[in-house]
């Protein structure tokens, strides 16, 4: 995911694949970690008024939200909604806390989502999200699901996408001359999808919205909390969602699905038939340990490679009480950490860039064996995907390194399953999930239809080599600047 300063080894392939699968559910409570963040967010100038909620079977009492979210300075204030009960109900993960209805595109329903998940060790935490269904009659069977993973926001609670006024809308990407939000807000192809008589579901993971301290790229967490939205949305009446589901992520998010397609137990009765992943973070042990050439960068891209790592230390630490940060980070590093709990991720690597002229003054020079550890144990390819699989990447992204998402594409290969690589020569990493949408839109169609899935995986046992780029289809959008 992240450019490559590091200088350490990771272990084999077997060596990681079972260390991943043996992992213990410990449980514990961050809650100094979860209080410094909830402490740090400003709300001064901010106000809101709660709308019409409703139990988690039955309609709202109110009809759609009059008032939603105002922004201050693109910010989110967190309304009423978000504040989870206390103490936590004790209830199966999945498990529906509470509905908000919202502005839906026509010929559907929306609503804003809390809801019971897990983290990594089985610590039990309330999240939010969206569910966008269908109007009209369903399949016997029920709706088959799209479940949306997002790419990264930051670390505050106010970078949850479901903050937006009208979150179920398609993706208003934030680097983009329209968007007014700090944050990416919605769901690409949320209306073919829709049209397709799918239900659509998005997590805003744990700790975004709700309280607490997002475990960033701790992919267990990150997986349960995407599980868990499809289970919340089957006990809305109205979606008549069933268990046939897809997961579609981008990049922080494209890790999360590639990792659910390998780890499918905690979802059950849910059935994967398909992960698709745009650009995913699918790679961060091998990135720490400067085992991955380096990829594009421009101006902007080393500020904001820092602001990712940070966030990533910020998570890891939530989640694993043993880590340092002291072992990761300078001085300086630990007081910026404080914008990886407060920032959405932009600002985050603006206040970087605007900063410093050495981002490296921020971080150790090296990671030691502990963090190491963790982040092999969090990085995908090294056990076999029980379902097929979409990987899609930019050549210019600058931000997920494409020589990372080809070293995962060539792990993962080895297992025999159906593993579909296209690289977009010249996408980027905002680009991707819009010049690829005709290939992961028909891609679903055909999970959910039965066709056999392609691959572009060399025979079970032989050396695994990336595709050849393929045009991205023109002409390509200059980047904002």
């Amino acid at each position: 995911m992240l450019g490559g300063t590091r200088s350490l080894s990771i272990h084999n392939s077997t060596t990681i694949g079972e260390a991943q699968r043996e992992l213990p559910r410990r449980r514990y409570r961050a809650a100094a970690v979860a209080a410094v963040a909830t402490a740090a967010l400003v709300m001064t100038g901010c106000s809101f008024a709660p709308a019409a909620t409703s139990d988690p079977t039955g309609g709202p009492s109110g009809g759609p939200a009059a008032t939603a979210a105002p922004t201050v300075d693109g910010q989110f204030a967190i309304p009423e909604f978000y504040e989870p009960p206390e103490p936590l109900p004790d209830e199966e993960h999945g498990t529906l806390l509470r509905t908000e209805e919202v502005k839906a595109p026509e010929g559907a329903r929306a609503w804003r989502i809390l809801y019971m998940s897990e983290l990594h060790d089985g610590t039990p935490v309330a999240t939010s999200g969206i569910v966008v269904a269908p109007e009209g009659d369903a399949p016997e069977e029920g709706r088959k699901v799209v479940a949306w993973a997002h790419g990264t926001e930051g670390g505050g609670r106010n970078c949850a996408p479901s903050l937006a006024a009208e979150p179920a809308v398609d993706l208003i990407d934030y680097f983009t001359y329209d968007s007014p939000f700090q944050q990416d807000v919605g769901v690409p192809a949320l209306t073919e999808f829709l049209d397709a008589g799918y239900v659509v579901v998005a997590t805003d993971y744990q700790g975004l919205g709700t309280p607490g301290v997002q475990q960033y790229t701790v992919l267990n967490s990150e997986a349960n909390n995407v599980w868990d939205s499809v289970k919340a949305a089957q006990q809305i009446d109205e979606t008549e969602a069933g268990d046939d589901m897809v997961v579609l992520g981008w990049s922080q998010g494209g890790g999360a699905s590639v990792w659910m397609g390998q780890n499918t137990e905690y979802g059950e009765p849910l059935n994967l038939l398909g992960t698709a992943a745009l650009a995913p973070a699918a790679d961060n042990g091998p990135q720490f340990a400067r085992q991955v050439p380096e990829g594009p960068q421009n101006a902007t891209s080393p500020a904001h490679a820092v602001a990712l790592q940070l966030n990533v230390f910020w998570g890891f630490l939530a989640a694993y009480p043993e880590l340092e940060a002291s072992d990761v980070v300078t001085e300086a590093g630990e007081e910026a950490l404080a914008g990886a709990a407060t920032q959405c991720v932009n600002h985050f690597a603006y206040v970087i860039n605007s900063n410093l002229t050495d981002y490296g003054s921020l971080l150790q020079p090296s990671i030691p064996e502990d963090w190491q550890k963790r982040l092999d144990e969090n990085t995908a390819g090294y056990s076999a995907p029980t379902a097929p699989v979409l990987v899609m990447q930019g050549t210019a992204d600058t931000v997920v390194n494409p020589n990372g998402t080809s070293q995962y594409y060539e792990r993962a290969c080895g297992f025999g399953m159906p593993i579909q690589y296209t690289i977009y020569s010249g996408a980027t990493h905002q680009t991707i999930p819009r010049y690829a949408k005709d290939e992961y839109v028909s891609w679903i169609a055909d999970r959910f239809e039965g066709a056999e899935a392609p691959t572009t995986c060399g025979p079970e046992g032989s050396t695994q080599t990336p595709p050849a780029p393929i045009p991205t289809p023109s002409p390509v959008a200059t980047p904002a600047p």
